[in-house]
């Protein structure tokens, strides 16, 4: 339960430090006085969001800590998942600083957002005038249910499930859509594997057909000037340059026993001799070896031009990137046979998934089925002591098998105030006092069934007076027996009703506007309670009535 609450520098809250008991406690207050700010600081700490607009003074951060006492409830397991200190008083802690970060605390251990909501939502539930409008939402009535049927854990494994199957359809029908683009590239990719495949292409061949392409084309020409300079070195010609050398070594023969000097020229004459001679032999020897082929040369050249032609058309420069080109469209054959098997590991994959979610909806569907009789029997039970005697509650389960994320149905609610009216949509036929007694009726029965430890009602008593309020507050102090309960109210009837009274006024200091709060005792207690029967201007016959309803509720003003 809730044990103690304070709230440092939060809208007009400049310091507060409120005290709860087990039972039943009110707040009541003035329209405008802070009530709703008081709500809004304790948000805080069930993890809603908030910004420097909840700053007082703009210059330090807001501080808002809650302490519970949890050990009657078992959520040592929470503390365990969330590796943190299990401690027997928790304190639930929001900061809010000067740029409007916000930090959340668990027995001063950082937590996010989300799991400190997650605990507090084990703690406190908080019912206001507005969630009347929630029984209008379909997932709000089915989570009725569901709590009623104690379904969370089953609920969980559905979504679970329901999430992983929707995952696996999107990522299925992506993949088909990409196979199905890729089987149309498949075909482009294969003739193109194919037309490189046939065109045996090899790594250098590119460059030795350009060369002899060159050397073709110019064959005639080489052959010519081989076979003249051939004939310029020929050995039968006295006018060649080798019988010339030769002469020229003949007349140094005449002086090389003379003098080294001359032995070195003919020495020299010798040597150039030989190198001539090799050298003409070669001549020789290359202009035989050219041949003058118009057909090779158009068999190069169709070669050639089939390469040029497959670089063009496939925009590559070289044979060695076409060969990395027919490389790559392998590769993306190989993925699309990946593909192809990932699919259909996918298409297994989800056509489970969905069976298990339809195994489990159904079991849901089960669930909720075994449970409708005996919560409309609680609910109509709930109602007559709320005034509603002749009232009629009924719940609809329809659908059409089709997966959403509460399972295949839906749930209806439908109600009749009066006997002979046949029940329908509640949203429909139910005024607004009575749409909040169906809802206080309905928070009374779930909260008994999953265990809540505090409960908050604010404000709920729109459209509700006279006896019906008594009803109403004689409804909560009961369900205080079982749950710490906190209400605030404009009604006396329910303020009357408290263990515990405190009143919220806003007041000026030092020029600023501060909301406060202040527990009535004794006779002040009692003018708080005549102000909701007659406002600021007490009257005797009011401060009579107030003491009239604390005495028939056996209350005692201390």
């Amino acid at each position: 339960m809730l044990q103690a609450l304070q709230i440092e520098n939060y809208a007009l809250i400049r310091s507060l430090d409120i005290t709860f008991d087990k039972g039943f406690t009110v707040i009541t207050g003035e329209t405008g006085a802070g009530k709703s700010i008081l709500m809004g600081a304790l948000s805080l700490i069930l993890g809603n969001r908030a910004d420097t607009d909840v700053l007082y003074d703009k210059s330090r951060k807001c501080i808002v800590e809650g302490s519970f006492l949890i050990d009657d409830y078992h959520f040592q397991s929470f503390f365990e998942e969330n590796d943190l200190d299990y401690q027997a008083v928790t304190t639930l802690r929001r900061e809010i600083n000067e740029r409007g970060k916000s930090r959340a605390f668990i027995n001063d251990t950082p937590v996010n957002l989300a799991t400190l909501k997650t605990l507090a939502s084990r703690l406190i539930d908080i019912h206001s005038q507005h969630q009347s409008l929630l029984i209008q939402n379909a997932g709000f009535r089915l989570d009725i249910v569901d709590q009623y049927a104690q379904n969370q854990e089953l609920r969980n494994q559905y979504r679970d499930t329901l999430s992983a199957w929707r995952k696996a359809e999107k990522e299925y029908e992506e993949l088909k859509r990409q196979c199905a683009e890729a089987a149309l590239q498949q075909e482009f990719n294969n003739f193109t594997i194919q037309e490189i495949d046939n065109a045996q292409l090899q790594p250098d061949e590119q460059a030795e057909l350009e060369k002899n392409i060159h050397l073709l084309t110019h064959a005639e020409n080489i052959k010519s000037h081989l076979y003249q300079a051939a004939q310029q070195l020929s050995e039968r010609d006295a006018e060649t340059i080798v019988q010339q050398l030769q002469s020229v070594q003949h007349e140094c023969a005449a002086l090389k026993d003379i003098s080294d000097e001359y032995q070195e020229i003919y020495n020299r004459l010798d040597a150039a001799l030989v190198e001539i001679k090799d050298i003409a032999y070669d001549i020789v020897c290359k202009e035989q070896a050219v041949e003058l082929n118009p057909n090779e040369l158009d068999r190069l050249n169709e070669r050639l031009d089939l390469i040029f032609s497959l670089q063009h058309k496939y925009q590559t420069d070289t044979i060695e990137e076409l060969l990395q080109l027919k490389e790559r469209l392998l590769q993306e054959t190989n993925q699309y046979a990946d593909h192809r098997e990932q699919l259909a590991a996918l298409d297994k994959q989800r056509d489970e998934l969905h069976a298990q979610a339809q195994q489990l909806a159904e079991k849901l569907t089960q669930s909720r089925r075994e449970i409708i009789e005996p919560l409309q029997q609680e609910m109509e039970a709930r109602l007559y002591q709320l005034a509603l005697p002749d009232s009629r509650f009924l719940i609809r389960l329809t659908g059409d098998g089709a997966l959403h994320e509460y399972g295949q149905e839906s749930a209806d609610f439908l109600f009749s105030a009066n006997k002979g009216v046949e029940p329908a949509d509640i949203s429909k036929v139910a005024s607004g006092g009575e749409t909040s007694r169906v809802m206080l009726a309905l928070k009374s029965v779930i909260t008994d069934s999953v265990l809540l430890p505090t409960v908050i009602f604010d404000e709920i008593d729109t459209g509700i007076s006279g006896e019906t309020a008594n009803r109403v507050a004689s409804v909560m102090r009961a369900f205080s027996d079982r749950h710490q309960v906190i209400a605030i109210t404009h009604l006396p009837q329910i303020a009357a009703n408290g263990n515990r009274h405190y009143v919220v006024f806003k007041e000026n200091r030092d020029g600023h506007a501060v909301t406060d709060l202040r527990e009535m005792h004794g006779e002040e207690r009692i003018k708080a309670i005549a102000t909701l029967i007659c406002g600021s201007q007490l009257t005797e016959a009011a401060l009579n009535t107030a003491r009239e309803l604390t005495k028939d509720r056996n209350q005692t003003i201390s």
